[in-house]
């Protein structure tokens, strides 16, 4: 008889994690590169605040309520703490990707009454159903390592670019400055979560597959923008 595969100590368990994004991690997408050398269209720029517009009004509260009732009540506390966090009515961040869009010439009536990308729409509904459906470490991995996750590296890629190559303020780019530093602590939460409740190889190999499957998804919605707005391959 083979034995069960033995639970991996925490730093491989992290490490395996870790790896499981990186094959496919967006900071590494083609878009990014030509981003950060100040090759890109504006329209890609202003196409990809629309998209994370798009993107993140759909999936806040669902994703994090839906994560916070099946999860134990430190995960829900998390859940919680990060709904506060982008709603926060002194500075949401909804108003956050409004401001960026406004300085890009898209005002916030087009964002109301347009859709996203199909990409964009695939994105989201794969993190929602897995909040919604899949147990709440899948749950976790998907939705928060395999996106918040990467934000700061990917963040901190674009927005040299924003600031020399097309001079956008400070003020304008509160968004990507405040996710720069803020996802830090909410992507390293999660991942500090998943490794103190993963205690079983099956718990382990559930929440590095379902970051790698969203890490997967994600680069589908950096492929979406570079399709639509830079190449001109209109998806809609």
């Amino acid at each position: 008889m083979h034995s069960e595969a033995q639970v991996r100590n925490e730093a491989q368990f992290r490490g395996e994690l870790q790896a499981a994004i990186d094959k496919r991690h967006q900071a590494n997408h083609p878009i990014v590169a030509k981003w950060e050398r100040g090759e890109v269209k504006r329209e890609t720029v202003a196409g990809a605040i629309t998209e994370i517009w798009y993107w993140i009004n759909r999936l806040i509260p669902e994703a994090l309520f839906s994560i916070a009732a099946n999860g134990p009540q430190e995960v829900a506390e998390m859940e919680l703490e990060a709904y506060g966090e982008e709603l926060d009515p002194s500075n949401p961040h909804p108003a956050l990707i409004l401001r960026f869009a406004k300085a890009c010439g898209i005002s916030e009536e087009q964002l109301r009454t347009g859709r996203g990308l199909p990409t964009t729409e695939a994105w989201l509904e794969w993190e929602l159903r897995a909040a919604r459906d899949q147990p709440w470490i899948a749950a976790v991995a998907a939705v928060h390592v395999a996106s918040e996750a990467q934000e700061p590296i990917l963040f901190n890629k674009l927005l040299p670019a924003l600031r020399q190559h097309w001079k956008f303020s400070e003020h304008d780019l509160e968004f990507w400055w405040l996710h720069a530093e803020a996802d830090v602590e909410h992507g390293g939460r999660a991942v500090d979560i998943l490794a103190k409740y993963c205690k079983t190889r099956e718990q382990q190999d559930m929440a590095i597959h379902w970051a790698g499957e969203g890490a997967r998804m994600k680069w589908l919605f950096w492929d979406g923008i570079y399709l639509n707005y830079e190449m001109g391959y209109k998806l809609q």
